[in-house]
C-alpha cells in the first residue's frame, strides 16, 4: 500500500531513495504491474492505473525481479543505473512475495549509490585502497581510484570469483548480504 511504501522511505537510519511493489501477471492483469514511491517528496511515479507505460517494458525481465521470482530469496541487484525510477546509479533489493503459498510479485527498495558512499567511503578510506564489491566483483563503493562503481574488480574471474584474486587482496565476506570488502595486501 501506499502507506507503507511511506513508511518505508521514512527510516531515518536507512537510505532508501524508492520502495514499492511490482506484481505478477495473475495479479495485476492490465497496465503498468509496478507500484513505486520514491524521492524526499515520496512521490508516486508508477502505478496499473496508468496504463502501459513502464509496462512496455517486461519489468518481469529485469534482475531484481527475475532473481526472487526464480529463486523465492531476498535480492540485491545492482550497481546500475536505474533508467526506470531515478536515472542515479542504484542497488535494489527486492523480497519475493507470497499470497497463499504461491509467488505474486516482488516489494522493492533501491538505494541510491551515492547514499552508500557517504555512509560507506569514510571507513573503506581507512583501508587502504580498499573496495566493496557485490557477489560478481562489480565495485560498489571504493576508496581506490582506479575503481568506480560498475568496474570489475581487476583478477575478478567470473568462473571462480573472488578467489581467484588469491593472496593479492584480502576478501572480507558478508555473511547476511552478497557483498565482500576487498583490502590490498600491504
Amino acid at each position: 500500500t501506499e502507506a507503507e511504501a511511506h513508511g518505508v522511505l521514512a527510516t531515518a537510519d536507512r537510505p532508501i531513495y524508492g520502495a514499492g511493489y511490482c506484481a505478477t501477471a495473475a495479479i495485476v492483469t492490465e497496465g503498468n504491474p509496478l507500484a513505486w514511491w520514491q524521492g524526499p517528496e515520496r512521490s508516486l511515479l508508477a502505478s496499473s492505473t496508468f496504463g502501459p507505460g513502464q509496462a512496455a517494458i517486461d519489468l518481469h525481465r529485469l534482475e531484481w525481479y527475475r532473481v526472487p521470482a526464480e529463486t523465492l530469496e531476498r535480492h540485491i541487484a545492482g550497481p546500475f543505473v536505474d533508467y526506470l525510477c531515478s536515472n542515479e546509479i542504484t542497488v535494489t533489493v527486492s523480497l519475493p512475495v507470497m499470497l497463499d503459498g504461491e509467488f505474486s510479485g516482488v516489494v522493492c527498495a533501491d538505494v541510491l549509490i551515492a547514499s552508500l558512499e557517504q555512509l560507506l567511503l569514510p571507513a573503506v578510506a581507512g583501508l587502504g585502497g580498499a573496495a566493496l564489491v557485490n557477489a560478481s566483483g562489480r565495485v560498489v563503493v571504493s576508496a581506490d581510484d582506479a575503481y568506480e562503481t560498475g568496474d570489475r574488480y581487476a583478477g575478478v574471474d567470473p568462473e571462480s570469483g573472488l578467489e581467484a584474486l588469491g593472496a593479492s587482496v584480502r576478501v572480507v565476506r558478508s555473511a547476511r548480504y552478497p557483498f565482500a570488502l576487498l583490502i590490498p595486501a600491504v
